[in-house]
């Protein structure tokens, strides 16, 4: 801009020219503004996720370093799954179990979490624990079974068919199905036809298969049923008779009756109720239910050996089981946070 004149008239023009300066470079002052912002947000962000990382290592051990230098000591010592010893059995919660070897090898099985597709409501009110375990393994890939990533596992094995053994542990996932529902919608725009659909076998969506795992350490066979049907295909049958313990989703997923069909084929020493309703930890959209009234029937009715536990943790081992049949352990409300 040119200016000419009075003082005056050179002040006036200075001052044009410097608004004319302004009102240019305000686009640049605003996008330099939100360059700005971004970044301070971003900065923010990788503080906060960082934070939530320093408190989530925090809440496991972290006086040793975790990597597998426990399992390379195992793999030297070597070990049997069938001489007798005391295992232990903690409760996550829902279908969630951690089994200790004698020798102490840990292996979680059925970490669970909440839907991450938003299909499903919430089930869950809080996060699985990030513990630090020697092997993950699943039964099946649903969001409240199959969340290995969630613990610190060493190894994972997901929905494992076949034998894998190490010290003195064995595992041998067995292929079946998950429990379906073969009635049809009842109308055309049911909204329950959607989920129903591909749920049951032969032509099944990969969701709804399941491996019945058996664990055995301890002298002890240790069977954890996943969401199976309750008449798994009869080649089953050899490996499942007379387990030491079985672990059975009692109520939500396999009826009384389904439980009862179970218990009277397999004939085990003692049956651990899961995936079942748990104040505090599974919310009432879950649709889970508390198993008090099987409970009370196996109890009062069929005169069964139920222990009510007072805490998180069993061990067992032969001698405890010896001469059980059938025997309920029941954990409750009492589940390991960590």
């Amino acid at each position: 801009m040119l200016c000419s004149g009075q003082t005056l008239v050179i002040m006036r023009c200075h001052r044009t020219e410097f608004r004319s300066r302004v009102i240019e470079d305000k686009p640049k002052a605003v996008m330099y503004l939100k360059t700005l912002i971004a970044i301070v947000s971003f900065a923010l962000l990788v503080l906060n996720y960082a934070a939530r990382a320093q408190q989530s290592e925090r809440s496991v051990d972290t006086s040793h370093p975790w990597n597998d230098n426990s399992l390379i000591t195992i793999q030297k010592k070597a070990g049997s799954p069938t001489r007798s010893g005391a295992v232990k059995i903690e409760f996550y919660g829902h279908d969630a179990f951690e089994v200790t070897s004698p020798a102490g090898l840990t292996v979680l099985i059925d970490p669970w979490g909440n839907d991450a597709t938003g299909i499903y409501p919430r089930w869950f009110l809080n996060e699985f624990p990030a513990s630090q375990v020697d092997i993950v393994l699943s039964t099946h890939a649903h969001f409240d079974h199959d969340a290995v990533e969630r613990p610190k596992g060493l190894m994972i094995l997901e929905r494992l068919v076949g034998q894998f053994k190490l010290g003195d542990i064995q595992i041998t996932g067995l292929a079946d199905k998950h429990k379906c529902d073969p009635t049809p919608a009842t109308k055309p725009d049911d909204a329950s036809a959607g989920p129903r659909e591909g749920t049951c076998p032969p032509n099944n969506v990969l969701a709804f298969d399941n491996a019945i795992e058996i664990v055995e350490t301890g002298g002890m066979r240790i069977a954890i049923w996943g969401d199976n049907r309750a008449m798994p295909d009869p080649s089953l049958d050899h490996y499942l008779k007379n387990v030491d313990v079985i672990i059975l989703p009692v109520g939500s997923v396999l009826t009384a009756a389904d439980v009862d069909a179970v218990l009277a084929k397999y004939s085990p020493k003692a049956v651990i109720p899961a995936h079942y309703y748990i104040a505090g930890l599974t919310t009432d959209a879950s649709g889970l239910e508390p198993v008090d009234a099987w409970l009370m029937e196996q109890e009062k009715v069929r005169h069964v050996d139920v222990r009510r536990l007072d805490s998180a943790a069993l061990t067992l081992n032969g001698a405890e089981l010896k001469g059980a049949h059938q025997r309920v352990y029941y954990f409750g409300n009492r589940v390991k946070e960590k």
